[in-house]
C-alpha cells in the first residue's frame, strides 16, 4: 500500500502535496487512525528526536500511545466483521443493495 510521510516521518493516508510517498506492506489491513499514529523512517534515512536521540531506517514505530492505536485497530476490525455479517444477512434475505 502507499502511505505518505512528512519531514518528521509521520505517516498519513493522503498526500497534501508536501509528503513523500512510500510503498510498504507494513500497514496492510490497518485503519487510518492506526497508520497515522506511526512514524516510518525509510531505509537509509535518519530521524533525530527532540531529545537528541537518533534513529536509523528502516524503522516503523508508534508516534503516539501504542495501546490507543491498537484499540482503534480492534474497533475497525470489529466494525468490518459486523458489516460482513450484515451483508451476509441481507444476501440470505434476498435484499439487493
Amino acid at each position: 500500500m502507499t502511505i505518505y510521510i512528512d519531514s518528521q516521518y509521520r505517516c498519513y493516508t493522503t498526500n497534501d502535496g508536501t509528503r513523500t510517498s512510500i510503498e510498504t506492506s507494513a500497514f496492510d489491513g490497518k485503519c487510518k487512525t492506526f497508520i497515522e499514529g506511526y512514524r516510518f523512517i525509510p531505509e537509509g534515512a535518519t530521524w533525530q528526536r527532540a531529545d537528541g536521540a537518533i534513529f536509523y531506517g528502516e524503522m516503523i514505530t508508534p508516534a503516539v500511545n501504542a495501546a490507543a492505536l491498537q484499540k482503534a485497530q480492534e474497533q475497525y476490525e470489529e466494525d468490518l466483521a459486523q458489516m460482513s455479517d450484515m451483508q451476509t444477512a441481507l444476501e440470505i434475505l434476498g435484499v439487493d443493495e
